[in-house]
C-alpha cells in the first residue's frame, strides 16, 4: 500500500533560489563555458539588476521584455531579476529577427527589454550594462 504526505509546500523558482543559496552558496549555480557563477554570486548578480529595475519604477504588473542569448549567465540573471522585481519576463530567442522582437514586445506592451550583456532599454532609451560577467565566488 502507498502512503502520500500530501503535495509539497508551494515554492517559487526565486524560493527554491534563496533556499539553495543559504545551503550551498560556494556551489557553482551557472556555467555557460565562459562564466561560472556560484549561487553567492548568482543571487548578489540577481539583486543588483532587480535594484536597478526597482530604480526605474519596475515591479508587480509590468512585463519586461529579455532578450539575451541562449545558455548564457546573463539570461538567467535577468530572468531571475525580472521576477524578483515582481515583474512577468516575455522571452524573443536572440536569434530571432528584430521584427518579430518587435511584434512580441509591442503586443506584450512591456516597459523594458533587458538584451545581451545585461543591456537594458527602457521606452526606447538605453540604460546602460549592469554586473560584471564572471563574478569570481568571493564577490
Amino acid at each position: 500500500m502507498f502512503t502520500t504526505r500530501g503535495a509539497a509546500k508551494a515554492r517559487t523558482l526565486l524560493d527554491v533560489l534563496a533556499e539553495t543559496t543559504l545551503r550551498h552558496p560556494a556551489a557553482a549555480a551557472v556555467d555557460d563555458g565562459e562564466t561560472t557563477l556560484s549561487y553567492r554570486a548568482l543571487a548578489t548578480e540577481v539583486d543588483r539588476l532587480r535594484e536597478v529595475l526597482a530604480g526605474h519604477g519596475i515591479g508587480v504588473g509590468d512585463r519586461v521584455g529579455v532578450r539575451a542569448p541562449s545558455g548564457t549567465v546573463d539570461l538567467y540573471v535577468a530572468i531571475l531579476a525580472v521576477l524578483a522585481a515582481g515583474a512577468a519576463y516575455v522571452p524573443v530567442d536572440f536569434e530571432d529577427p528584430q521584427e518579430r522582437a518587435d511584434l512580441v514586445f509591442g503586443e506584450a506592451d512591456v516597459c523594458a527589454v533587458i538584451g545581451a550583456e545585461r543591456q537594458i532599454t527602457l521606452t526606447g532609451t538605453p540604460l546602460g550594462v549592469l554586473g560584471t560577467p564572471g563574478l569570481d565566488d568571493d564577490a
